[in-house]
This record gives structure tokens, C-alpha cells and sequence, in this order.
């Protein structure tokens, strides 16, 4: 009986020393790592609704169907924007420029990669 016993308590040990990083006291280590980013950039047509030079953030109003999907992104100092084929800095978009535009989701949201102003 003391042998069936002693091997209880060692597997009950085993147990709870395996299940110990599955306890939630480990869940706030799951929760600091970021989601893992979008495979590749998305890429839409819109309506330029805001721009804010200060933040550097750009946001646009895509129409899906009878839907209106709105981006905000950030542009970055590696983000392309063209005008007529021509490289323009963030000040020249305007809100009612209609947009080609291509972003990437990061840790902290959307990343504008290329804006592109169309006729």
C-alpha cells in the first residue's frame, strides 16, 4: 500500500511541476509578445479624409460596397508619395485626394509603405 502511495505523490509532484508554466501566472508573458504582422502589405483605393503632419498620420476612406472601411497609417520617413509621377512630401496630400495606397500592419497599427495621388 505505502508503494502505490509513493508512486501517487511522485506523479502528483510531476504533475504540478509540469502544469507550473501553463498556470496563469505565465499569462502575462503571452500577452507582452505582439501579434505577429500580416504577410504582406494591403493594398486599396480611397478618399485622403485627414492628414496630420505633426503625427505623421494619414487617414483614408475606402468605399466597400455600401461600407466604408477608414484607414488611419502612419507614414514613415521610407514611405513613398507620388504626385503625377513625382516624389511629394506629406504636406502636399489634401483631404478629398483620391489615393492608391499600400500599408503593412506593425506592432503599433498600419504603416503606410506607398501613397500614391491620383488624377
Amino acid at each position: 500500500m505505502k508503494k502505490g502511495f509513493h508512486w501517487l505523490a511522485i506523479s502528483w509532484v510531476a504533475l504540478v511541476l509540469l502544469a507550473g508554466p501553463l498556470s496563469p501566472l505565465h499569462a502575462d508573458e503571452a500577452e507582452q509578445s505582439e501579434p505577429a504582422p500580416a504577410a504582406g502589405p494591403m493594398r486599396f483605393v480611397g478618399t485622403v479624409i485627414a492628414v496630420v503632419p505633426a503625427s505623421r498620420t494619414l487617414v483614408v476612406d475606402v468605399l466597400l460596397d455600401r461600407d466604408v472601411l477608414r484607414i488611419g497609417t502612419e507614414v514613415t520617413s521610407t514611405t513613398t508619395i507620388t504626385a503625377d509621377g513625382q516624389a511629394v512630401s506629406l504636406d502636399r496630400l489634401q483631404a478629398g485626394d483620391r489615393v492608391r495606397i499600400s500599408v503593412r500592419r506593425v506592432g503599433t497599427g498600419n504603416e503606410a509603405i506607398v501613397v500614391e495621388v491620383l488624377q
